[in-house]
């Protein structure tokens, strides 16, 4: 309690958040994720969060996942440090419920339970991130149950720029960066690599061996214009990282020689047509996801692989108009269609309990329609509607429905959606994996999909001539045939749909201020009361690795002259639970709260050379996010960046 009061007290005088950094047009800016085509806050209909490069640039973090901490209804759970396994949860749902975009193209891992693994997400070449909150399928179908988060990557508006980082620091960390990119007439392209590597920290509460991680990530990005209506674009990004895991031979994660290798490749490729003076937009898109993860740990068993692939094609064509007479309005309305193949291939050595050996494959096809209205007094009014083909499950349909107010008098912006989300079953959970002997894991078949609906109703409210910014936001929503991805049956463990409905409510805070001096602060407060019925035991128990509480703060100041820039940073999470698996049936037991609280200081010495510090975990503090699973400890970074930009 005293933790919760601290971080409290904190974030009111000055704290935090990574919620949009509530600039004046706030309600104006473009989102381009919460609908088939970009629009804006105040008219999108749903929770969202962006954040931009401002953020990025005061944070100096190597991971993206350090500033996704502090949005609101977020949760994330790693497992141990740098690289390491790290899920992000939605309002109190499952890591696969969230679909993740590169660039639009969809990055959620086949092979990895349909999870996009945020572990792996530096921060190097990202322009921002958009997180959308609330049920999305009926625009973006099966994975966006929960969410949609969006990377966007960056992009070169002048002639010739480029960018070397150079950082180093605690557990023999040292990261590497390097960008070129240029932006003449009618072409733009742009190219960056970056590399780091850790000794890591000790993750096993037994032993003293430290884990080791080391990636490199390219990213490139082009596109040309033959003509002012027809844009041509590529994106392409590839991680290859390798990662030194602790293996869980029955329970709990103990030292061993474990090694996971992945590899990560995203390619898309688009076409934009602009018609009618810009009224009749057409788009297609065809990317191609690819992702293989190799895990050799002799302590558990024989080496495994699994991976898949997906190729997506999809067209849109959207009609934007205008209506006059009694009811002025502006209209848009979008048809689309997407086309999907997905394919799962897992490489094993058999034993006495089967081959794992397989390679499969399905379809997937969805027709979306979306239309949206902007009627006078800044009222908006949307809808959106999906049928999905699936070549394994039944045909799906989801939609959804969304009002935005906002009255002048007081510049107030109201929000209210209802929608429906559904997730199919992964490969995973229908066909199992190649794991250890000891304890296997069987697919279960006969899984249906999950499906939700649910409401929300929000309330965006600027305060002191735009200083201050107040979003606050309460969600219920409802999942039936909920996926349990790990029960233990006997000697070996299976996936099942926990009878009965989960229950989601909660409530999301975000704050952010414009202060004297040239400081800014946010902050942010979730409540998350998530539930689901006991596949044992029937009765409704809290959902593991969700706490009911999170607090986030961040405080920012740039000096006079715009030289010197600071930043501290708070993360508040609650207590909550896991599953301990030594005992059978597992048992639930407590994670303890934690706070964490970091620091950031940036010099730029000439127009070219900018040198920072950074400090995190600086209160030392001792959690696990995974039962089990040790956090690192306090630690301290510094680098150099240099700068080149004609204009």
């Amino acid at each position: 309690m005293r933790a919760l009061i601290f971080a409290l007290s904190l974030t009111v005088a000055g704290g935090v958040a990574a919620d949009d950094g509530a600039p004046t047009d706030y309600l104006d800016t473009v989102l381009v994720s919460g609908s088939r085509t970009p629009t804006t806050l105040g008219r999108v209909g749903a929770s969202a969060t962006i954040i931009d490069r401002d953020q990025f640039a005061a944070r100096q973090s190597a991971f993206a996942v350090d500033l996704l901490r502090g949005v609101p209804g977020v949760t994330f759970s790693n497992a141990g440090g740098f690289g390491k396994q790290t899920q992000l949860r939605m309002r109190g749902a499952e890591a696969n419920h969230v679909k993740v975009m590169i660039d639009g193209i969809e990055a959620n891992d086949l092979g990895g339970n349909d999870e996009f693994e945020f572990g792996n997400l530096t921060s190097a070449d990202i322009e921002r991130i958009e997180i959308v909150r609330g049920p999305q399928s009926s625009l973006w179908g099966s994975d966006a149950l929960a969410g949609v988060v969006n990377i966007i990557t960056r992009k070169d508006d002048g002639p010739l720029a480029g960018e070397v980082d150079f950082e180093g620091g605690s557990y023999g960390t040292h990261q590497e960066h390097v960008s070129v990119g240029t932006h003449q007439g009618a072409h733009r392209w742009r190219l960056g690599v970056s590399r780091i590597s850790t000794a890591g920290s000790n993750i096993s509460r037994l032993g003293n061996e430290d884990d080791a991680y080391r990636a490199v990530t390219a990213n490139l990005s082009g596109a040309w214009r033959p003509s002012e209506i027809l844009e041509l674009s590529l994106t392409a990004r590839t991680t290859a990282a390798n990662n030194q895991v602790d293996a869980v031979p029955i329970a709990l994660p103990i030292d061993s020689p474990g090694v996971a290798k992945t590899d990560q490749t995203y390619i898309g490729t688009h076409a934009k047509l602009a018609l009618a003076g810009g009224h009749w937009l057409q788009q297609l898109d065809a990317t191609w996801s690819s992702t293989d993860n190799d895990n050799v740990d002799p302590t558990t068993g024989p080496p495994s692989e699994v991976g898949g692939d997906r190729y997506k094609l999809s067209y849109q064509n959207t009609a934007l108009f205008a209506l006059a007479g009694l009811l002025p309005s502006q209209h848009s309305a979008t048809l689309a269609v997407d086309y999907e193949y997905a394919s799962y291939v897992q490489r094993g050595t058999a034993s006495f309990f089967g081959d794992p050996n397989l390679h499969r494959h399905m379809n997937m096809a969805g027709l979306v329609g979306e239309y949206r209205v902007s009627l006078p007094r800044a009222i908006a009014l949307s809808g959106s509607v999906r049928h999905d083909f699936d070549s394994e499950f039944r045909d799906v349909t989801t939609y959804r429905g969304a009002l935005t107010w906002q009255f002048a008098p007081t510049a107030s912006a109201f929000n209210l959606a209802y929608g429906t989300g559904q997730k199919a079953p992964t490969f995973t959970e229908r066909f199992g994996f190649a794991s250890s002997i000891l304890f296997p894991f069987f697919g279960n078949s006969a899984l249906k999909p999950a499906q939700s609906h649910g409401w929300e109703i929000g309330l965006s409210q600027p305060l002191f001539a735009g200083r201050l910014r107040v979003n606050a936001t309460y969600f219920s929503e409802r999942l039936d045939n909920e996926i349990l991805g790990f029960v233990r049956q006997g000697a070996f463990f299976t996936a099942v749909n926990l009878p009965g409905t989960s229950l989601r409510d909660g409530i999301e805070i975000a704050l952010s201020a414009t202060l004297p001096v040239g400081f800014t602060a946010s902050t942010s407060y979730t409540y998350l009361d998530a539930t689901a019925r006991d596949h044992v035991s029937g009765h409704l128990e809290d959902e593991v690795r969700r706490p009911h509480h999170q607090v986030s703060g961040n405080l920012t100041w740039n000096a006079p002259g715009g030289r010197w820039h600071t930043n501290v940073y708070l993360n508040y999470s609650g207590q909550q639970r896991d599953f301990d698996f030594q005992s059978f049936p597992a048992t639930r037991v407590d994670l303890k709260n934690f706070t964490v609280l970091g620091a950031s200081a940036t010099y730029d010495v000439a127009r070219w050379l900018e040198v920072y510090a950074r400090v995190d975990n600086a209160l030392d503090e001792r959690y696990e996010e995974i039962l089990g699973y040790q956090a690192p400890g306090i630690a301290g970074y510094a680098g150099l960046r240099l700068r080149y930009d004609r204009m």
